[in-house]
């Protein structure tokens, strides 16, 4: 199951990119013998929009995933963990000592999980897709508009700040909601309510020697707001700059 969903992902990355490097190379070809003063303008366009719509088809298929598979690939915090050998226990190989810390992230293929945390998760995994393609929707209409002699269109402003909208309330909520599904889905997978076991020479409770303990943890990330507000004020700075121009035209 694990092989067949490393191919399952693995391939369509490796078409993607494939793709991506074709229409890439044959943009640039076709922009060199038209002529163009600015071929990467061309490149760009086509580029960034195949992106947006990969993003789109991205967040689609995640969100689906993890609502409808019976297994959901996740990751999920834990207490600070290390596993405990036997006393007496030698071993041969290791050059250096742990003297401190531990592991405290796992993750891996989870069944029967909760249909909130798969929401949780589906919703966090597909704006993580949305959120670059939003970017890069947004170099594609600016890209279009400057090839049609409209570098300062109504529409590219409008762009910006629906980009950063989506880049600051959709960064935020994809780190949140998958931080929420990875601490509910350390509780289902790792809470213990009780349990038994056959005495370890060397160990003296089984549980807390090879056992981790779910940890539950949120982290707000800052970046999707100082990015939002970067585009914010591109939307200004562009919508500054079309009165100019309308001004300057009227002028004329």
């Amino acid at each position: 199951m694990g092989s067949a969903w490393i191919y399952l992902v693995a391939v369509p990355v490796v078409l993607v990119v494939a793709g991506v490097i074709v229409v890439f190379a044959r943009a640039a070809m076709r922009a060199r013998q038209a002529g163009e003063a600015s071929p990467v303008i061309t490149v760009t366009l086509v580029v960034a929009a195949l992106w947006a719509g990969l993003s789109v088809i991205g967040a689609i298929v995640t969100l689906a995933l993890a609502l409808g598979s019976p297994e959901v690939a996740i990751a999920f915090p834990v207490r600070e963990f290390w596993p405990q050998l036997p006393t007496d226990t030698t071993i041969d190989g290791p050059t250096a000592t742990l003297v401190s810390g531990g592991f405290t992230t796992a993750g891996g293929m989870v069944a029967d999980l909760s249909d909130a945390a798969r929401v949780c998760w589906g919703i966090g995994q597909a704006l993580g897709w949305l959120v670059p393609g939003a970017i890069a929707g947004l170099l594609a209409v600016g890209c279009f508009q400057l090839l049609a002699g409209r570098a300062f269109a109504p529409v590219v402003a409008r762009m910006a700040m629906i980009t950063a909208v989506v880049v600051m309330i959709g960064g935020v909520a994809a780190q949140v909601l998958g931080d929420v599904a990875g601490s509910m889905a350390a509780a289902e997978v790792l809470q213990l309510s009780g349990g038994s076991y056959e005495e370890v020479a060397g160990i003296e409770s089984v549980f807390d020697a090879w056992w981790p303990q779910p940890a539950f943890g949120i982290t707000f990330p800052f970046w999707p707001i100082a990015a939002g507000l970067g585009f914010a004020a591109l939307a200004s700075i562009l919508r500054h700059g079309s009165r100019l121009e309308r001004d300057t035209a009227g002028l004329v």
